[in-house]
């Protein structure tokens, strides 16, 4: 008896220990690696763990090799393109991590640097806003509609701006409005009032359906005559939404003056932009993490014009980089920055690198980063590594860059 009890408790010991370990931190870095890795042929990637194990290699044919030193393992990819699974074993018996590694051609993409306008309309309207009808509550809050909603139909009518809206709405009588929010559709009934003073039915409700401003091109593909630009989404400036496209395009902008960035107050580039013999390219989706769409014709940059690989985001180092943009001038120029901090990324984010601007020419400019500046490319070692997406609102000549492969994923979307 005593000895079943002895190892009855050897067990549940031998138990808890693995319990224990499992919910290590050491165990936890093992998990935190990266699900999937996108590779170049021979570029490598060295992945560190602190747990005795092994990793092993599962693919058809000879995609990548797999060196495992002192506390890491490194992925080299041999092939030109090819897949492969990389499986980490705790103590060459216990499974922990399995990554999906990809290989891949290099792609070279022409840098951009060029000022562009971008201009959309919205599929549908969003609700931005709500207010009383000749003294009665708002029929669209009291039926609950709320800032940031999509309006996309009325009666089975699919809404078109907010002039159709309008002309809907005057038949006064109960609506059946179909709105999406947060990415799920429900239907609302909302009874219009009567306003007396303009002689019309309201809804009560503040609409938005266009936006246009002003960005910066990041590259451009000669193989598939597509952009990418921004580094991060079009969003309605009331309600932080990304705005739907129903139609939008890209235009050839140019700057016409520089408001400075100090501290606590966002610098902006300003330009004019329109019209049709100024339509550079169709836009066509707008992400999390830039807007895509095809361009009309080639584009080129004199710095760069046989264009530049594509780094993966594992190539990218703390140090000097630059970035490209175009300034009152109206030349594309090449100002130095740092990469002071990476932040070691598996999901998609716009804030993958903290940059400072050194350039003495660019901070005299412009402060350092300013709005219409977003989707600047980011060069380093003679690779595109990203975009500038962000500034910092309490110091201009510092901010945020976004991945190249995240906007490149983004565009495959």
């Amino acid at each position: 008896m005593q000895r079943k009890c002895s190892k009855r408790m050897l067990g549940i010991l031998l138990s808890a220990a693995m319990v224990m370990a499992l919910m290590s931190p050491a165990v936890g870095s093992i998990r935190a690696m990266p699900e999937n890795i996108r590779l170049s042929e021979g570029d490598a990637r060295q992945m560190e763990f602190v747990l005795p194990g092994s990793a092993t290699v599962e693919q058809d044919r000879e995609t990548v090799c797999v060196e495992s030193g002192s506390g890491s393992v490194t992925v080299t990819a041999r092939a030109e393109e090819g897949q492969a699974t990389l499986v980490y074993k705790l103590l060459g018996m216990f499974r922990l991590k399995t990554v999906s590694v990809t290989v891949e051609p290099e792609r070279r993409l022409i840098p951009g640097g060029q000022s562009i306008g971008v201009a959309l309309l919205t599929d549908g309207v969003v609700v931005v806003g709500a207010s009383d009808v000749s003294g009665a509550a708002s029929p669209a809050r009291a039926a609950g509609l709320r800032p940031g909603d999509r309006i996309l139909s009325v009666n089975g009518e699919k809404v078109q701006n907010a002039a159709h809206l309008t002309q809907l709405t005057q038949q006064g009588a109960p609506m059946e409005v179909l709105v999406e929010r947060e990415g799920e559709t429900a239907a609302y009934t909302i009874s219009p009032v009567y306003d007396a003073e303009n002689e019309v039915y309201r809804l009560g409700a503040w609409v938005r359906d266009s936006t246009a401003g002003l960005g910066t091109l990041t590259y451009f593909d000669p193989e598939n005559g597509r952009y990418g630009a921004l580094g991060h989404a079009i969003t309605d400036v009331d309600t932080s939404i990304v705005l739907p496209i129903e139609q939008g395009a890209i235009y050839e902008s140019n700057v016409i003056d520089i408001h400075r960035g100090t501290s606590g107050t966002p610098g902006e580039l300003m330009g004019s932009f329109f019209g049709a013999e100024t339509e550079m390219g169709s836009l066509e989706t707008n992400t999390e993490f830039g807007i895509f769409g095809e361009m009309y014709a080639p584009i080129e940059n004199p710095l760069y014009p046989d264009g530049l690989p594509a780094a993966t985001r594992t190539e990218v180092q703390e140090g000097p980089a630059e970035i490209l943009t175009t300034l009152d001038d109206g030349e594309l120029r090449a100002y130095d920055c740092e990469i002071t901090r990476l932040y070691d990324q598996y999901q998609p984010s716009t804030r993958s690198m903290v940059l400072k601007i050194t350039d003495p020419e660019l901070l005299d400019a412009t402060g350092g980063i300013v709005q219409g500046m977003s989707g600047s490319p980011i060069v380093q070692n003679g690779k595109l590594i990203g975009a500038v997406t962000h500034v910092f609102v309490n110091d201009p000549t510092q901010g945020y860059g976004i991945y190249l492969d995240w906007m490149l994923e983004a565009e495959k979307e």
